[in-house]
């Protein structure tokens, strides 16, 4: 029974992500374009321009939160994200 609930909520998720898609055309947000501009901000230039923490950030484009579209939207849009990032990789490369 449980086995069958899960197979209907993950039957659900489906149909839902291409109504989204194909129907209402609602497009997922560009994980380049938003790099891009994050790659623009002052305080990410100059974390990239550390040679102590450029390493950790290309780390965080490959297999870390960057590579996820709404974390970076998140960096742009929020300050407190912002300010909790810069701290968080400030620590780890002191």
């Amino acid at each position: 029974m449980l086995t069958g609930l899960l197979l209907l909520l993950l039957a659900g998720a489906g149909i839902a992500g291409c109504i989204k898609k194909h129907i209402f055309r609602i497009k997922d947000p560009d994980l380049q374009a938003n790099l891009k501009q994050l790659k623009e901000q002052v305080w990410y230039q100059e974390l990239a321009e550390d040679p102590r923490s450029s390493w950790l950030l290309a780390s965080f484009e490959e297999n870390g939160p960057l590579k996820d579209v709404y974390y970076v939207k998140q960096l742009l849009e929020n300050d407190g994200s912002k300010d909790g990032f810069i701290r968080y990789i400030r620590e780890k490369t002191q």
